[in-house]
């Protein structure tokens, strides 16, 4: 028998679990018990990192008939400095997924400061982790914007390397965690139907840009009418980031949020090996965490 790769023997294993792909699925939100919006602060904030300090989501991961294929979180606490907070976004496969891809784990962690105004997140540390296996990969982004120099470090096992380039003058590099508050915020402006937002971020090898479009008003309601949660949903948003980011081949995501921009559900597009990933949030809510060691 030839040598297959183990991505090969995944692929073909996926292949017949999904019935030799013959079978269509269309992907439907299922009604979450949990509440769609946290509980605000009795006072009105004053700044993004007050409006969305000690904030969790949790969210279910699945494709195909795997409903549950996954799990990720997102979380924002802040750290001892006035100002300044850890945002961290992790995702874990489980069950027979976690099984096929060695129990994959991704972690990123964006340190963020408040700008001058207060108004806006800054990333200036950026950490993406991941294990697969016995496979340990971790990639430092560090954004000294004093000095216009942007630091990147990759480990791997003992191998480790460093360079940098240097930051363009009035650039900023936000990266898809930081965009998420920020957008939420309104840093970037007003939240409009059909609105489009071109966002800068860590350059990498296809893209230097995050795109994130809000659908137009007569198309969020056509397309809300195959939700179960249509009633709850007011944008449509499509955004594009890196691909190696989710990896998959456009970096397209689709994704529904409520009137108050707390993403419900969404969907990665063509993810290498298991098509649609569709995402689900099961649970928001804002829970006091000490800040974390330095």
């Amino acid at each position: 028998m030839p040598f297959q790769t183990r991505r090969e023997w995944i692929a073909k294993v996926l292949k017949v679990l999904a019935g030799i792909g013959l079978l269509r699925f269309s992907v439907i939100c299922e009604k979450s018990r949990a509440s769609i919006d946290i509980i605000p602060h009795t006072k009105t904030p004053t700044s993004i990192g007050e409006a969305f300090v000690n904030e969790v989501m949790n969210f279910t991961v699945g494709f195909l008939f795997f409903r549950h294929a996954g799990d990720a979180q997102i979380g924002l606490v802040p750290l001892p400095q006035r100002g300044r907070y850890r945002a961290t976004l992790s995702g874990k496969t489980r069950g027979i997924i976690g099984f096929l891809t060695r129990h994959r784990q991704d972690i990123h962690i964006s340190e963020l400061e408040e700008d001058k105004s207060r108004k806006r997140f800054i990333c200036t540390r950026l950490i993406r982790d991941t294990k697969i296996g016995n496979n340990h990969t971790i990639k430092i982004f560090e954004m000294d914007y004093k000095k216009r120099r942007l630091t990147i470090t990759r480990i791997k096992g003992k191998r480790k390397s460093l360079h940098s380039k240097p930051i363009p003058k009035g650039d900023t590099y936000d990266d898809p965690v930081t965009a998420f508050y920020n957008f939420r915020f309104g840093s970037y402006g007003p939240i409009r139907y059909g609105k489009k937002f071109v966002i800068n971020t860590i350059p990498g090898k296809r893209l230097n840009h995050i795109t994130l479009q809000i659908g137009s008003k007569q198309e969020t309601k056509r397309k809300a009418r195959a939700l179960t949660i249509s009633g709850r949903v007011k944008y449509l948003v499509y955004l594009w980031i890196a691909p190696d980011i989710i990896k998959s081949k456009k970096g397209e995501i689709e994704g529904w949020l409520s009137p108050t921009l707390i993403p419900l559900y969404g969907v990665a597009k063509d993810v290498i090996l298991f098509g649609d990933v569709e995402g689900k949030l099961i649970r928001c809510e804002r829970v006091f965490k000490p800040p974390p060691p330095l």
